[in-house]
């Protein structure tokens, strides 16, 4: 401080002192509040990296678990395709043979 402005302060008496003292204090409050807001801030990032981590671990599990759930689905639609095309064999198979037992009886 300047030797003016501390003959002002000492001027004005216990009143300036206040002044001097509620100055000195706003300053220290400011310095801490600014050092209270980089370390939130730093929190609030810390926190939202993690989550952004978490949410891509999620994400990979889940598409892990839908591929899984569609080859599943893919092989069982495949395996009933296969029996329906398996099932019209066979009933074509009987029909012929029914057309052929018919056959056979109307010739005797």
């Amino acid at each position: 401080m300047t030797d003016e402005l501390i003959r002002q302060l000492i001027d004005f008496g216990g009143l300036g002192g206040f002044a001097g003292f509620l100055v000195w204090q706003f300053l220290q409050m400011q310095k801490r509040l600014d050092t209270l807001v980089e370390k939130f801030q730093e929190q609030v990032r810390e926190i939202s990296e993690d989550h952004d981590s978490r949410v891509e671990k999620m994400r990979a599990r889940y598409d892990v678990v839908i591929a899984d759930i569609r080859a599943d689905c893919t092989t069982t639609i495949n395996k009933l395709q296969d029996e329906v095309k398996q099932a019209q064999r066979d009933l074509l198979a009987r029909e012929r043979e029914s057309l052929y037992s018919l056959r056979t009886s109307d010739d005797d």
